[in-house]
């Protein structure tokens, strides 16, 4: 083998070795990236489930605050809670402004 020969071959060679650490890298990339996307869709997935949780409470909290804020409910915790009463016709008093 002449001293041409042999360079080109070792050159070869090395183009081939370069190559393979090449795909090696980009395989390990790959498996890295994938890894990634799937902690992320999970995370996703967790953070979807939160936010519907979220929803379903705030649907239950406006149906409490609706329920509280109803005249009759007023009117009943109104009689309860201070003893207060509608009044009769005689306890109406009118004011007028001057």
């Amino acid at each position: 083998m002449t001293a041409l020969e042999q360079n080109n071959f070792l050159s070869a060679q090395m183009q081939i070795a370069s190559l393979w650490v090449l795909v090696v890298v980009t395989a390990i990339s790959v498996a890295y990236v994938s890894h990634l996307c799937r902690e992320k869709y999970a995370e996703l997935v967790m953070l979807e489930g939160e936010a519907n949780q979220m929803q379903v409470d705030y649907g239950r909290y406006l149906l409490e605050q609706s329920a509280w804020g109803s005249l009759q409910r007023i009117e009943m915790s109104a009689m309860a809670k201070f003893n207060m009463h509608s009044p009769q016709s005689d306890e109406i008093v009118i004011v007028r402004a001057p």
